[in-house]
């Protein structure tokens, strides 16, 4: 069955211009600088959306479930995942770019170099496999690591430099497309990836996005706990089983936040009133969204119930009915966080395309 995404209507470019930008005056999304001064506490997002709102329901496509095309995101283990995974093809330096329209690169400095660190003593070629990444290029970004020994646990090496040559392009849609020059998620303070990381790239723009938003969320709640990431897509995009989508740099699956004591060790938990932080999730969720890159979020109906709830602290109605797919109104259709079966203990967040990247696609062709 098809994606969600591709069931989207396309839109004028009129349209579509007039809506983000009511969108960003709205949720005041041009740079973290425009967020509120936070504390230890959900910021209250009185602007979100209030432009948007008033847009009649004609101009936004709806943003539908995704039909099959996420199933319930298993926890893969390092084993499983490379039977799973297959070979992995990463873009080569020097290769042709199929960029159409080159999008200009975010011109945050601090993620034109990123490193990723050893979890433990391990030849470079084992690293290669286990980071998604051929052994030749990992030699190639750190000349000075001697390739017949071990690399020591915690050493960090670096996985990706900027290249305005070769930027990360999303190509086709999100369950029939693939990714080139795929950008890896940066290791942080605030966040938690795997050690198996050969579906840890995605596009410039939704790895600028998730460090922002984490780091924000971080801020909020400097001891934690910390957000638990699991599956964007491959180096070079493609299939990732037992998922349809996550093949063109878009998708991630991002656990919830549960109460009571973390031990850092529950990959996903399912989720219910009981152990549901809402408080905690819908800080998370404002962070998203506040990037402005966000087009669309899944979470299970039952939890969007606890997270409405929550919301309706701080936000009015019309704008609660521009976020959330419940409860049911005239909005539902076009709202931004939408029901599908398999989110009780994660939420899959996509991003939408690249500025300018007319090879991207939001629906299938």
């Amino acid at each position: 069955m098809r994606d969600a995404a591709d069931k989207l209507s396309p839109r004028p470019l009129a349209q579509r211009l007039t809506l983000f930008a009511a969108l960003g005056a709205g949720l005041g999304l041009v740079t973290c600088a425009a967020v509120p001064a936070k504390e230890n506490a959900p910021i209250a997002m009185q602007s979100v959306l209030a432009t948007g709102a008033d847009l009649p329901a004609s101009t936004i496509p709806p943003a539908r479930a995704p039909a099959d095309d996420i199933p319930l995101a298993i926890p893969v283990s390092a084993d499983s995942a490379n039977a799973q995974s297959g070979p992995v093809t990463p873009a080569v330096a020097g290769e042709p770019s199929e960029i159409e329209d080159t999008a200009v690169a975010d011109a945050d400095e601090r993620l034109h170099e990123v490193f990723w660190t050893a979890h433990e003593k391990i030849s470079l070629d084992a690293l290669a496999i286990a980071w998604g990444i051929k052994a030749a290029q990992l030699r190639e970004l750190n000349p000075e690591v001697d390739r017949e020994a071990p690399i020591a646990e915690g050493t960090k090496l670096l996985v990706y430099r900027h290249d305005p040559e070769h930027l990360p392009q999303s190509i086709g849609s999100p369950n029939r497309g693939k990714l080139r020059n795929g950008m890896p998620l940066p290791e942080g303070p605030g966040w938690r990836l795997r050690t198996h990381r050969p579906r840890t790239y995605g596009t410039t723009n939704t790895i600028h996005a998730l460090v922002e938003a984490f780091e924000d969320f971080t801020e909020l709640y400097p001891t934690g706990p910390k957000i638990r990431v699991g599956e964007l897509a491959r180096r070079s995009g493609g299939r990732v089983p037992p998922h349809r989508s996550h093949r063109s740099g878009r998708d991630i699956d991002i656990g919830y936040i549960f109460r009571g004591i973390d031990d850092g060790e529950h990959r996903w938990k399912y989720m219910n009133v009981r152990n549901f932080d809402a408080e905690k999730n819908w800080a998370l969720v404002q962070e998203l969204l506040e990037t402005g890159q966000v087009q669309t979020i899944y979470i299970a109906k039952k939890l969007q119930k606890l997270l409405h709830k929550e919301a309706k602290k701080h936000l009015p109605p019309e704008q609660l009915a521009a976020l959330f797919e419940y409860p049911k109104t005239s909005e539902s259709p076009h709202a931004k966080i939408q029901h599908w079966r398999g989110h009780s203990n994660h939420m899959h967040v996509r991003f939408l395309c690249e500025e300018g990247n007319r090879r991207c696609s939001a629906r299938s062709k």
